[in-house]
């Protein structure tokens, strides 16, 4: 299973030196051009400059609703790309810079490249999550998504899934589709289902949860495998399905976007492929929102969709629950779509 990083850049591509003395906006429209640069001198002066860039895009593209802070979002990201920083023995070649024990395992032929300054910062990141680990609601034990590895920072569907399954009638075979970190899985032992399958496309979500398995002792009870959605899956025992698709029609750049969003066609074939598969009553529950329906994309909820108009599987039951989160004065866009949001958890039977 090949692991996927952030790809090196190994020689200097013409990189133009950015330092303390650099004025901040030469450099801005030298990456409008096409330029690329390299941070020299401190880490300091390297995040002094990301965060003034985040705040000049913020002025050339403000963003009012969802819409605007997609362009956003692929402005600053189609510049950071050009903004680069050298590494050296495993190491990032700026003073101050945080040591990254992952930089010597990503690439332990190579003593020197090049990397986008918002990679590092991604994998420092990711780095103290899965240093640290994350506790999420009623699990009694933390969970340590590797790199490039989906987890939720959000919780409510989590919860749901967690009631859902205190109620329901005794499950023997499970599948988590997609299991990014293993979440869901890790719900459904504590629940008592001993022959759990998590999949993922990922490879690094199906590493990530074979990590954390051995470090609960638990490598026997959940059957790890690569794949995209039920190919290659013996499905024929299956009592349940538990899918958290992605909740935002958008387009895909990464391995966490195909966690976050979904592109035209997705959720047909996903039905499609669910409803050859899956054996005559076996349950699908599926973790979803209506983020995309609270921000006004012009968009029909996917779910919604498939039971009342294709009618492939029998709707048996249906929960929704506002979300729970303060309002933000720096994102009051985003809170005006949290008040009319709403988690929910479709059970289907096939």
């Amino acid at each position: 299973m090949q692991l996927k990083y952030p790809e090196p850049t190994l020689y200097d591509k013409d990189f133009i030196g950015l330092l303390a003395s650099t004025p901040n906006r030469k450099a801005f429209e030298g990456l409008r051009r096409g330029e690329n640069y390299c941070f020299e001198g401190t880490y300091g002066t390297a995040m002094d400059f990301y965060s003034w860039l985040k705040k000049q895009i913020n002025q050339v593209c403000p963003i009012i609703d969802y819409e605007s802070s997609r362009a956003n979002r692929d402005m600053l990201r189609e510049l950071c790309q050009r903004v680069f920083v050298r590494v050296a023995n495993a190491q990032v070649d700026l003073t101050n810079a945080p040591s990254i024990p992952w930089l010597a395992e990503f690439y332990p032929t190579l003593t020197e490249f090049y990397l986008p300054f918002t990679d590092i910062l991604g994998i420092n990141g990711a780095w103290q999550w899965f240093s640290n680990g994350i506790m999420f609601p009623n699990l009694q034990h933390k969970v340590h998504p590797y790199y490039g590895a989906y987890f939720p920072t959000r919780t409510e569907h989590l919860t749901l899934f967690d009631e859902w399954l205190q109620r329901s009638k005794p499950i023997n075979n499970a599948m988590d589709l997609g299991t990014g970190c293993g979440v869901l899985s890790f719900y459904m032992l504590k629940h008592g289902i001993s022959n759990v399958l998590a999949t993922d496309i990922n490879p690094n979500a199906i590493h990530s949860v074979g990590l954390d398995l051995q470090r609960q002792g638990r490598g026997q009870q959940v059957t790890l495998l690569q794949t995209d959605l039920f190919n290659n899956v013996d499905t024929s025992k299956l009592d349940l399905v538990v899918f958290n698709p992605p909740w935002i029609p958008d387009k895909v750049n990464g391995n966490i976007d195909l966690a976050m969003y979904y592109e035209d066609e997705f959720f047909e074939r996903f039905f499609r492929s669910a409803s050859d598969a899956l054996p005559k009553g076996c349950r699908l529950v599926m973790l979803f929102s209506t983020f995309a329906q609270a921000a006004g994309l012009n968009v029909v909820h996917p779910i919604a969709h498939e039971v009342t108009t294709h009618k492939r599987f029998t709707l048996v039951n249906h929960i929704q629950i506002p979300i729970k989160q303060k309002p933000s004065n720096r994102k009051s866009w985003l809170s005006d779509i949290r008040k009319n949001e709403r988690v929910e958890l479709w059970e289907l039977s096939c």
